[in-house]
């Protein structure tokens, strides 16, 4: 249950209104309309009928709908089987449902060497199943990667 002061904080935006512009929401950023600019907020959730292009940054993302351009989540980001993700995107940890799509650059927490490019075909952008989270390493990276 939110707090008495994060509806004061939040802002929704409810399906159907196309907003544009710079958003800064102290707390939660709800989006079910479309957003064209930036929102940066604590935590911003992307509904089914969501988008958002341009940068979104926060400490959580949870993605439902489709977000364009730049995604910077501090934490976790989270894209669901509805949820299209592409452009760059940086993140702490990721998780993608069975379904949900990501494709761009890629950058795991503020110490990644370099970007890895992914389709929109690949095994990453399609999801391994729920609750799959990304792994740089991988399995034949060895004791020393």
């Amino acid at each position: 249950m939110a707090g008495p002061n994060e509806s004061h904080e939040s802002v929704v935006i409810g399906d159907g209104v196309v907003v544009k512009g710079t958003f800064s929401v102290p707390a939660k950023a709800v989006i079910n309309g479309v957003i064209e600019g930036d929102v940066t907020a604590q935590e911003v959730l992307v509904g089914p009928t969501g988008r958002v292009t341009g940068r979104v940054s926060a400490q959580i993302i949870d993605v439902r709908g489709v977000l364009n351009n730049t995604t910077v989540s501090e934490q976790s980001l989270i894209i669901r089987a509805t949820g299209k993700v592409s452009g760059k995107v940086e993140y702490k940890e990721i998780e993608i449902e069975k379904g949900g799509q990501i494709e761009g650059a890629l950058n795991q927490g503020a110490g990644a060497a370099t970007a890895a490019p992914v389709a929109s075909g690949s095994p990453m952008s399609r999801g391994a199943g729920p609750n799959t989270t990304a792994d740089t390493n991988g399995p034949d990276a060895g004791p020393d990667a």
